[in-house]
């Protein structure tokens, strides 16, 4: 029985498969992990209440964090014990009084104000849980100046003004990066205790930089996946090439013989169609391969593009909609979170909508709705509907549009998108006060349109390739910004018009880039 190359390449396959399933989840729960531990709150801290009851301080293992303390006090108010002498320097059995519960029975609440005069006042209510009705009720209040004094009201902290600290406490912040609670308890021995714990805030920044953290651990995967993935390759190429050998020499052997010929039994099934059929295709194998392979190459390119510009929104969304439903996203920040949300998922669609126009376009069988205008008139109306909010932008734009009308037949809705295209990558790309160019005129038999600007030029590098799709700066394509495909549109918006577009090396000055277009005069 003949052995099968795909089964043995299907096992190998198999077996780096489970290794890289292996690796990802390994590391994907180690970074699960370290997230998941990034932000400690009061909850992570009772989960060591039997520890707390019986004063093993040492034993939790969030005192050991970098990112979170906290100090007990007992009922006299003496220090127990602090995880960080800065705690116990900064914080001291008074503070309670002023720090929210965690359970939240008896809290503040502050509302800043802002007068006619321009003059900040803060609106502090104290507040009491009705364990009947289960609701807040107000049970004092009092008006402080932008110096925290009691201007109006009850004195609700035995003293007529507070330190900017003691008005952080209020509100249950320690410093502008640190959140702050506590929580009452007794001892095993039946003694009171007050534990203040100190924990990072739940920011957008500090949730960024603990993420870029926790995926660091991917590095440490990376030279694992690629050595696997050398001795993978080693290992398929090996076999392949021990399976085809008969096969080559019977091909090298066919050169000087009428007929092709090889022992069926020493290559693997899967190659038996094509030792039957060779003699018909060797004519015309070379042409056959060779398209084949730009075929294969232009898509493998396409595919890796999209799915690299498809991930930085993804990613993000994913990321931000994981926090959502594990709930770890306070309610102040929710509306921020799903905002984000949804530009990346328009950002998404804005890429998927480009490609969906570029694979339209590129279509043998599409036409353009071409109809006579005057192009000159046209573009003018653009640019008036471009300027405010370019200018808003802090862009400049010149314009040179001949006076005499320029006729040629266009579609309307795809030379708005050739323009929309260049203006748009001209202050996608380039600082505010850019000036970008816009000049149309005959030049005897052909019209010629320029669309150009003074920023930082296209770099060396992509020049040649600027209408290649998915060719992008470096810029746009880590921040996620760039499709790829604007200027590949642009470049087939001309050519269904019958034009031609380059881009101009060097620009003339004082442009640092510059995209000219030419068309017959009658399109």
């Amino acid at each position: 029985m003949r052995k099968s190359l795909i089964l043995t390449c299907a096992w190998y396959l198999l077996i780096y498969s489970l290794i890289l399933f292996l690796v990802y989840n390994t590391v994907s729960y180690f970074i699960y992990n370290r997230l998941n531990t990034a932000f400690p709150s009061m909850d992570n801290l009772l989960e060591y209440e039997d520890e707390l009851s019986a004063e093993t301080f040492s034993e939790i293992p969030l005192s050991h964090s970098s990112q979170c303390g906290f100090i007990v006090f007992d009922g006299d108010g003496r220090t127990v014990y602090a995880t960080s002498r800065e705690l116990s320097e900064n914080i001291n059995a008074r503070d309670t009084e002023l720090i929210p519960d965690y359970y939240g029975a008896v809290f503040y609440s502050v509302f800043k104000k802002i007068n006619t005069a321009g003059q900040v006042y803060y609106y502090v209510y104290l507040n009491m849980m009705d364990e009947d009705t289960d609701t807040a009720q107000m049970v004092g209040s009092c008006m402080l100046d932008e110096t925290y004094r009691i201007v109006s009201g009850d004195n609700l902290f035995g003293k007529d003004q507070l330190t900017k600290k003691e008005f952080g406490l209020l509100q249950g912040q320690y410093d502008e990066n640190q959140d702050i609670e506590k929580y009452d308890y007794q001892t095993d021995e039946g003694e009171d205790r007050t534990v203040v714990l100190v924990s990072l805030q739940m920011n957008m920044e500090n949730y960024d930089k603990m993420v870029n953290n926790a995926n660091r651990l991917w590095i440490v995967a990376v030279p694992t996946v690629i050595l696997i993935a050398a001795i993978e390759i080693v290992l398929i190429i090996r076999k392949i090439r021990q399976s085809i050998q008969p096969l080559n020499a019977a091909i090298e052997s066919y050169r000087g013989q009428d007929h092709f010929q090889v022992e069926k039994e020493s290559i693997p099934m899967e190659f038996q169609p094509t030792v039957d059929r060779f003699s018909e295709l060797v004519s015309r194998l070379s042409a056959m391969q060779a398209e084949k392979e730009e075929t294969y190459q232009e898509n493998q390119r396409i595919i890796a593009d999209i799915s690299h510009d498809l991930k930085t929104p993804l990613t993000v969304i994913q990321g931000y909609s994981k926090a959502l439903m594990e709930g770890r996203v306070p309610e102040e920040k929710r509306e921020k979170y799903l905002e984000t949300i949804c530009s990346r998922a328009e950002l998404a669609a804005g890429l998927l909508d480009s490609l969906f126009e570029y694979v339209k376009m590129d279509h043998p069988g599409y036409e353009p709705d071409r109809k006579e205008m005057d192009l000159g008139e046209f573009i003018r109306e653009i640019l008036a509907e471009k300027y405010s909010e370019m200018e808003n932008r802090g862009f400049h734009m010149e314009v040179d549009i001949q006076e005499s009308p320029v006729l040629f037949m266009a579609d309307a809705k795809l030379f708005r998108r050739l323009l929309e295209n260049l203006l748009g990558n001209g202050v996608k790309y380039n600082p505010p006060g850019t000036t970008i160019y816009v000049s149309l005129e005959e030049k005897g038999k052909q019209i010629v349109l320029t669309v150009a600007d003074d920023g930082v030029g296209i770099p060396d590098s992509i020049g040649r390739q600027v209408f290649d799709p998915f060719i992008t700066g470096s810029a746009a394509r880590t921040s996620g910004e760039g499709t790829g495909l604007g200027l590949s549109i642009v470049k087939k918006i001309v050519e269904l018009h019958g034009g031609t577009i380059c881009l101009v090396q060097p620009p003339r000055k004082p442009f640092h880039t510059e995209f000219q277009m030419k068309w017959g005069r009658k399109g």
